[in-house]
């Protein structure tokens, strides 16, 4: 089923979420791609944008850097990226909770 065919706003959020996850335009929109692949996307960006701001602590307290800003910049992204990847945990545990408490 093409989403994109019943609201063309939904495939250009869609393309828009996967190039904020790293992905391309036609993986983004590809029927192809599991949670899987999009939660290992989304893990091995975090844990990058967690190592950018390690690297830039260690150099602007050894002295090697001295742009704050930017350091400032990257720590925001990094804790935005971790509370969006624990909100995506708590959904994920709150959807298994529901589905093993339904009655078949």
């Amino acid at each position: 089923m093409n989403l994109g065919a019943i609201d063309p706003s939904l495939a250009a959020y869609q393309a828009n979420l996967g190039q904020s996850l790293g992905l391309t335009k036609e993986q983004a929109t590809s029927a192809k791609q599991t949670f899987s692949d999009y939660l290992d996307k989304s893990m091995a960006s975090l844990n990058q944008s967690m190592a950018v701001v390690n690297d830039g602590t260690k150099d602007l307290v050894s002295r090697k850097a001295e742009d704050l800003g930017q350091i400032m910049v990257n720590m925001t992204e990094a804790q935005l990226n971790l509370q969006t990847a624990v909100q995506v945990r708590n959904k994920v545990i709150t959807a298994y909770n529901d589905l093993k408490e339904m009655q078949f």
